[in-house]
C-alpha cells in the first residue's frame, strides 16, 4: 500500500521514482496472474485513502499479497477489494507493418468481498494493539479468498507456490536459486510499461525473509508483489514484497517468505479452497 510502503524504516531517504529499478518489461502471459488490488478501508478515525498494491492469483478465487496492503480492511471488516487484471497491448503500425507494444492496459476490473487470512502472530498483535500493531519482516503476508465465481479470470494461468519442502531447500542454499520479482506499478513507473520484472543479483536468507541489496530495488507501489524462485525449471512464488528497510547507515529490501505462513493459514480455509502446495 502506498502510504505505508516503508514499514520498517527508521529514517527515510529520497530515491529515484522508478518502480522496481533496473527492471524490464514483464510482457509474457506467464505473469498474467499478477494483478493490482485496491482497498479503501477506513482507519479508526473513519478516514479512507485508496491503497494500491499487487496481489497474485494462485487459484480461481485466491490471491496472495502483503498483509499491510489489507490490514485496515481486516481490522475494520470493510473487506471490499477491487481487483484489476491487465495485459500488454500490441498494434500493427500502418507505416511499415511492424508489430509494436503500446503499453500495459486494463483487461478487467471487478470488486469482491474477500476473506482475509493473516498469520496468527499478526492477528494476536492486532488483537492487542489494533492499528498500532507492527508488521514484522516475517509476518507481513496475507491470503485473500472468496466464494463468488470469477469469470473474469477463466483463462488465467495461476501462479504456483513453493511447497514447504521446496521452501526449506531454498532457504538453506538461497544463492543456488534464481529469484525474480514481478510488479505492476503505475504510481512510480514513468512510462506505459507499468508491468515490470527483474532478476535479483545480491540477496540472502535472514530468519524468515529474503534480504536483498540487488541492483534492482523495490519502490513505493511495489508492495505485495510476488518474488518467484526457479525450482525444477518452474517459477514459483517464494516470497512477497514488504518494502524497503532503512536506517541512517544502510538500506535493503524485505521479502517475507510465503511458506512460513501459508500452510498454517490453509488449515483455516474451506476444503474446496485448499492450496495445492500444502497438500
Amino acid at each position: 500500500m502506498l502510504k505505508i510502503f516503508v514499514a520498517l524504516a527508521l529514517a527515510t531517504t529520497i530515491m529515484s521514482a522508478h518502480a522496481l529499478t533496473n527492471s524490464v518489461v514483464a510482457e509474457s502471459p506467464d505473469w498474467s496472474s499478477v494483478a493490482l488490488i485496491k482497498s479503501e478501508a477506513p482507519d479508526s478515525h473513519g478516514d479512507t485513502t485508496p491503497g494500491y498494491c499487487n496481489a497474485t492469483f494462485i487459484g480461481r478465487n485466491m490471491m496472495v499479497t502483503a498483509a499491510h496492503c489489507v490490514v485496515l480492511a481486516y481490522i475494520s471488516k470493510d473487506n471490499l477489494i477491487t481487483i484489476q487484471t491487465g495485459y500488454y497491448k500490441y498494434i500493427t503500425r500502418p507505416s511499415d507493418g511492424a508489430t509494436v507494444r503500446i503499453g500495459y492496459v486494463k483487461k478487467d476490473s471487478f470488486d469482491r468481498h474477500v476473506n482475509i487470512e493473516l498469520p496468527k502472530i499478526l492477528t494476536d498483535k492486532i488483537a492487542r494493539q489494533g492499528e498500532k500493531a507492527e508488521l514484522g519482516p516475517t509476518d507481513d503476508f496475507a491470503i485473500l479468498w472468496w466464494n463468488d465465481d470469477t469469470p473474469e479470470i477463466k483463462d488465467m494461468k495461476f501462479a504456483e507456490v513453493t511447497t514447504p519442502a521446496e521452501s526449506s531447500l531454498i532457504s538453506k542454499n538461497i544463492s543456488a536459486y534464481p529469484l525474480k520479482a514481478v510488479t505492476i506499478n503505475f504510481f512510480n513507473e514513468m512510462s506505459t510499461d507499468t508491468k515490470r520484472m527483474a532478476d535479483l543479483n545480491s540477496y540472502k536468507w535472514n530468519n524468515g525473509y529474503v534480504y536483498s541489496k540487488s541492483n534492482s530495488r523495490v519502490e513505493e507501489g511495489d508492495s505485495g508483489s510476488p518474488l518467484f524462485a526457479k525450482i525444477n525449471n518452474t517459477m514459483k512464488i517464494f516470497a512477497v514484497v514488504k518494502g524497503k528497510a532503512t536506517t541512517i547507515f544502510d538500506n535493503w529490501d524485505v521479502y517475507p517468505a510465503v511458506n512460513n505462513n501459508i500452510c498454517d493459514l490453509n488449515k483455516r480455509m474451506p476444503s474446496d479452497m485448499k492450496i495445492k502446495s500444502c497438500n
